[in-house]
């Protein structure tokens, strides 16, 4: 091999790193699985967007997880209580 197919494989291979550090930051699978399986009812697209607008995350989904529990029907899109 030479030196330039080399430096093509490493590039490659730390590309890809980089591309998959930067979906799992941007896209936050964890969060919106724990939702998902606590009957939290957000879409990745939501996620990835309140990421992109620098919302904190992990509050909003883990609040409307504790509401949930509690018998609570928050809306995202207006934050008014249902009963």
């Amino acid at each position: 091999m030479g030196d330039s197919q080399v430096f093509i494989i490493v590039a490659i291979g730390l590309g890809s790193i980089f591309a998959i550090w930067l979906l799992f930051y941007f896209i936050p699978v964890g969060i919106w699985f724990k939702a998902l399986v606590s009957g939290v009812r957000i879409s990745l697209l939501q996620l990835v967007i309140m990421r992109w607008r620098k919302v904190p995350v992990t509050i909003i989904v883990n609040s409307l997880i504790a509401s949930t529990k509690a018998g609570l029907i928050l809306n995202r899109n207006s934050w008014q209580v249902e009963m």
